[in-house]
């Protein structure tokens, strides 16, 4: 048996693609994850699915395909109804729960309060999948409001929270920031990692990770030992 999880990130192009690309590169042949971004929006041959596989090199066995993929680069109540396409909760959350006792990295799509559909936000999917949650927030400054926000969001709906981690450039204030907001938020901060200063290879992403990513492994053991988190 194993434990899916949820990332999702205080806003759009926060880093919840990089911090699962350093997870799978990491992870996912040691113990077995795949990566899932059930809804997925934009061209998907630059989706975040295509992203992580060029990014770790990883075989298809890796993946688990989306289920619904708009070309329309926007919040997916906005591309179903571009593209006249059904996005049907229901449907979404009954494949969620059939995942839920495998090891799988599941990502969203934007923040907690991106609508799904017209009068669905993510959030609520969130809840009634009875996942836990990992928030990725950034390291620049505003990250202390916008990741207490989304911690906020999700506790009060008593949705389970594994943690926070922090991505991005490197910034003076980020030790800080993270103590601040485990401080504030009620949450652990589970790491910290900045984006690499150039392009790397897959081999040299792979590097990358295990050197700089998770390095006290409070990621992986919360993760695998969920029950002792809440």
């Amino acid at each position: 048996m194993g434990q899916a999880f949820y990332v999702t990130g205080t806003g759009t192009d926060i880093g919840k693609t990089f911090f699962s690309s350093l997870f799978m590169a990491k992870y996912a042949k040691r113990h077995e994850f795949r990566y899932w971004k059930p809804v997925q929006t934009g061209a998907p041959s630059a989706g975040d699915t295509e992203f992580i596989r060029k990014t770790t090199d990883l075989p298809d066995s890796y993946f688990l395909k989306p289920v619904y993929e708009f070309s329309t680069p926007a919040s997916p109540h906005y591309a179903s109804k571009q593209e006249g396409i059904v996005l049907d909760p229901k449907h979404l959350l009954n494949v969620l729960t059939k995942e839920r006792k495998t090891n799988t990295l599941i990502e969203g799509a934007g923040g907690v309060f991106v609508p799904l559909t017209e009068n669905y936000l993510t959030i609520r999917g969130i809840g009634e999948s009875n996942l836990p949650v990992i928030v990725i927030g950034s390291t620049e400054l505003g990250t202390i409001n916008h990741t207490l926000l989304t911690l906020d969001a999700l506790t009060s709906r008593f949705i389970p929270v594994l943690g926070f981690y922090l991505v991005g450039q490197n910034n003076p204030l980020q030790a800080d920031n993270a103590e601040t907001i485990q401080r504030l938020g009620g949450a652990p901060c589970l790491g910290i990692t900045n984006f690499p200063e150039q392009k790397l290879s897959p081999e040299e992403f792979l590097v990358f990770a295990n050197n700089h990513f998770d390095t006290n492994r409070n990621v992986i053991d919360t993760i695998l030992n969920p029950e002792d988190e809440f």
